[in-house]
């Protein structure tokens, strides 16, 4: 990858071509919040009508937590969300598939203003969201439970978005979800038996429910994935790397264990529900009683466990960690074992 600075004279460069004339750029700045699975760099730029927010999002270097990185699906997923639904993302101004440009393909968004709930440390444990008001901390949770219910009743065929089917690894949503994922624990555990993952992802399988339900699934249905304006209500929907058809459950459960998690080391949030207030709130958005989601909160740990297995192995590589033993020992894995039988 090049340095900062070279980085920024060749996507200075390559806008000039884009748009057309002199840019002025201003400086590549990595946003203090996100995960590890792109790279994403902040900048303004400015090429006649005034400055810019542009959010420049790039394939991942060095070791990648996914084997396959279709930065081509996510761009289309924005596309079509953005002229075919209520969902808010950010609008998609440019595609580049060549590598040769940056080093790695990117794309381009328009920023969007607002202010997004804190990963590391989470909004649990301090931050914006942890001193609100009782009160607000309700209507943001309510607003949010309902945004991703929102996703859930995208009409998937006017919106073009069979392209997220998975028929490689399966015929229906759920043998979809079991394929898949096998599939990507197998790549990520390289030949290593992880006894934790592999005994929840077996009960798992073994006691999946039966639905043929095709919605939107966001895939990463968590707070710190929206973009929040000053009335609390999500005012963007970020990270779609993740999107897949199927039951709106799915969403639902991973945002459940994903909470439960956290709350092994801090407090319940005062305004946030309890667990059934947030599965009552869904239902009631989507329209229709919750199915299985004892089971789903277990799918969403198992597919956390996966991908800790991977982070696992880009932990030891930077040092973070001396050995691999993480990959099975860890904060997904303990919550888990909490949510199995």
């Amino acid at each position: 990858m090049a340095s900062d600075d070279a980085l920024a004279a060749r996507f200075g460069e390559w806008l000039e071509g884009r748009v057309g004339g002199s840019v002025t750029l201003g400086e590549l700045e990595a946003p203090t919040l996100g995960g590890l699975s792109n790279e994403t760099l902040l900048v303004e730029a400015d090429w006649g009508d005034g400055p810019r927010g542009l959010v420049l999002r790039l394939a991942p270097g060095g070791t990648p937590i996914f084997p396959d990185y279709d930065l081509g699906k996510q761009v289309a997923v924005l596309r079509a969300l953005a002229t075919r639904s209520d969902v808010p993302v950010p609008e998609v101004l440019w595609h580049e598939p060549d590598a040769d440009v940056l080093g790695r393909p990117f794309y381009v968004m328009a920023r969007v203003d607002g202010r997004i709930p804190p990963d590391n440390p989470g909004y649990h444990f301090e931050g914006w969201v942890k001193d609100l008001p009782a009160q607000q901390q309700r209507g943001l949770h309510d607003k949010s439970v309902d945004m991703m219910t929102l996703i859930s009743r995208v009409d998937v065929d006017a919106a073009s978005l069979g392209f997220l089917d998975r028929p490689e690894h399966g015929n229906d949503p759920i043998g979809q979800e079991i394929g898949a994922w096998r599939a990507y624990l197998d790549w990520a555990a390289d030949g290593e038996h992880l006894p934790p993952v592999e005994d929840a992802f077996a009960w798992c399988a073994a006691h999946r429910p039966e639905t043929a339900e095709r919605s939107l699934v966001w895939g990463d249905a968590r707070l710190g994935n929206m973009i929040y304006g000053d009335d609390l209500a999500p005012a963007c929907v970020l990270d779609w790397e993740m999107a897949v058809l199927g039951p709106p459950e799915l969403d639902l459960g991973w945002y459940l264990f994903m909470d439960r998690t956290a709350l092994q080391y801090a407090d319940r949030l005062p305004g946030f529900p309890e667990r059934e207030g947030t599965i009552a709130r869904y239902g009631s958005r989507l329209g229709r009683g919750i199915r299985d989601v004892d089971w789903y909160e277990a799918w969403g740990g198992v597919r956390a466990a996966c991908i800790q297995v991977r982070l696992g192995l880009v932990f030891y590589e930077l040092g973070v960690f001396p050995d691999l033993s993480w990959r099975a020992k860890n904060p997904v894995t303990r919550a888990l074992r909490a949510v199995l039988p």
